[in-house]
């Protein structure tokens, strides 16, 4: 039984990860699954845009993530690295659930959380480029949605992911921050 549950769960978490081999995004910047010793490297990016969101007057991210949460969503292949001329630019996590803030939705979809771009790389529409390239694999996948929460009192990230193609859905009262539900219908 032991080894059956264990099999089980290698096949979720190898089905889990949205690819399996570094690939070209667009032009120069390749996306990758993060590995094992790279959790510096995602805290850091995360850090830089919690520190540019408080200059501007916006605590949506902590200082610092804690690093068991992002080594943890490597483990399960979820995080993300996106680089130009081998150096990274950006992160993110893909799940194929959020069972917190979604709850027991079944509807087929893939849940972006901390999409965050270096500030040196802003202006190429990076983030932009890469929902669409996640909504282009959930497609492939035979998802219906493109799903994220957002801080419900940053209207501009609010507008950002609005422009972006995606419907404001609900602002669930149990999350632990102020948070707004968006979806993006790829199906």
């Amino acid at each position: 039984m032991a080894a059956t549950l264990t099999a089980a769960r290698q096949v979720k978490i190898a089905y889990m990860a949205i690819i399996h081999h570094p690939e070209t995004l667009i032009d120069e910047f390749v996306i990758q699954l993060a590995e094992a010793g790279e959790e510096e490297i995602v805290l850091d990016l995360l850090a830089e845009a919690a520190a540019w969101l408080r200059s501007r007057g916006i605590e949506q991210w902590p200082t610092r993530f804690p690093s068991d949460s992002v080594r943890r969503q490597i483990a399960r292949r979820e995080a993300l690295l996106v680089s130009a001329a081998g150096r990274p630019i950006a992160t993110l996590a893909i799940a194929d659930s959020d069972n917190e803030l979604w709850g027991e939705d079944n509807a087929p979809a893939y849940y972006v959380s901390r999409l965050a771009v270096a500030r040196h790389a802003v202006g190429a529409h990076l983030g932009y480029r890469i929902l669409d390239w996640i909504s282009d694999k959930a497609v492939q996948r035979g998802y219906r949605y493109l799903r994220l929460a957002t801080a419900s009192n940053n209207p501009r990230l609010r507008q950002y992911y609005e422009t972006a193609g995606f419907e404001h859905i609900a602002d669930p009262p149990h999350a632990r921050w102020p948070t707004s539900l968006y979806q993006r219908d790829i199906g």
